[in-house]
């Protein structure tokens, strides 16, 4: 097998790590290299755990948010008639009292939806 002095790449004669045992040091060095990247991807798994716990999908927030003023409203309407049964309010009161309530749920509704289309892109 002819050998050439012109020849480009390939493996130069005595290139390359000697064969022999690794020395301390350098078993220590791969090793807390090791470690660093472990823990390097630890972090940004938790990174990531952490993100997507903060990227709720909208319409889980929608959601979420109707059913609790679904309960609000709920539990404000029902204030008119608790009042006149248990302290035995007139139901004139009792009336008076239901549509401030109603007032307030109205003007309440319209501050969200400006504040929803306020927000929008």
């Amino acid at each position: 097998m002819p050998t050439t002095t012109n020849t480009h790449g390939g493996k130069r004669p005595g290139a390359g790590r000697k064969p022999g045992p690794v020395s301390d040091a350098n078993q220590r060095f791969t090793e807390a290299r090791a470690q660093k990247e472990q823990a390097l991807a630890r972090i940004r798994q938790a990174e990531a755990d952490a993100a997507e716990r903060l990227l709720i999908p909208a319409s889980e927030v929608e959601e979420t948010v109707g059913t609790a003023y679904a309960t609000i409203a709920q539990r404000l309407l029902s204030l008119p008639d608790e009042l006149e049964r248990q302290h035995g309010i007139e139901p004139e009161l009792a009336e008076a009292i239901e549509a401030t309530i109603h007032h307030a749920m109205t003007a309440l509704a319209d501050d969200l939806q400006r504040l929803a289309t306020d927000l929008q892109p």
